[in-house]
């Protein structure tokens, strides 16, 4: 079971993702406005009951991805940013699996891949992110684990993010975007 602090009705703590007058935006400032977004939530403060939209959950993911750091294996980085931030060993590695199977194939695992359980994606907002109670089934709750533990992570290790920045063109309605590394990080575009 994810931690107590990752259930629907818990108190959240969560980034204010402001538009910014230069369209100079931080990737996980980007990164959190398009998971809110893709849940239905406010891309600026998160406010909103949030969806089980998957797109939105594979943007927690990278989110999770970009925080946990570059060290290789990234298995282990990624299960150690959940347990250094209370979630059990065993649901880090049910949500390293369910990250893979999402990004990788956009599907769910195989029960094999998770001790012979079935992964459910709901949109339960009364349930923990992660549920592996049910000895045959996970569930992940799609609102919760965006809008709680990813929430709650990406709040609380800001000397973690990526400090480049990304130039939008216009209101972040269109996807034309400009590189901007941070200093010392040589001079590329895309």
């Amino acid at each position: 079971m994810t931690t107590l602090a990752d259930r629907g009705g818990a108190p959240l703590q969560r980034l204010h993702c402001a538009p910014h007058p230069r369209r100079d935006y931080l990737p996980i400032e980007l990164a959190m406005r398009d998971m809110r977004s893709a849940h239905g939530r406010d891309p600026e403060t998160g406010e909103g009951a949030g969806t089980r939209s998957w797109i939105g959950v594979c943007l927690g993911m990278i989110v999770l991805d970009t925080l946990s750091g570059t060290s290789a294996p990234a298995g282990r980085r990624f299960k150690r940013l959940l347990i250094e931030h209370g979630v059990d060993h065993d649901d880090a590695t049910v949500l390293w699996i369910i990250r893979n199977s999402l990004l990788h194939g956009y599907g769910l695992p195989r029960p094999s891949d998770v001790r012979h359980r079935r992964v459910e994606v709901t949109g339960a907002t009364d349930a923990f992110a992660l549920d592996t109670g049910d000895p045959r089934m996970v569930r992940l709750s799609a609102p919760v684990f965006c809008s709680h533990l990813v929430e709650r992570i990406a709040a609380s290790v800001p000397h973690q993010w990526d400090t480049s920045l990304i130039h939008t063109h216009d209101e972040l309605r269109h996807a034309g975007v400009r590189y901007v590394p941070p200093p010392g990080r040589g001079d590329h575009s895309g």
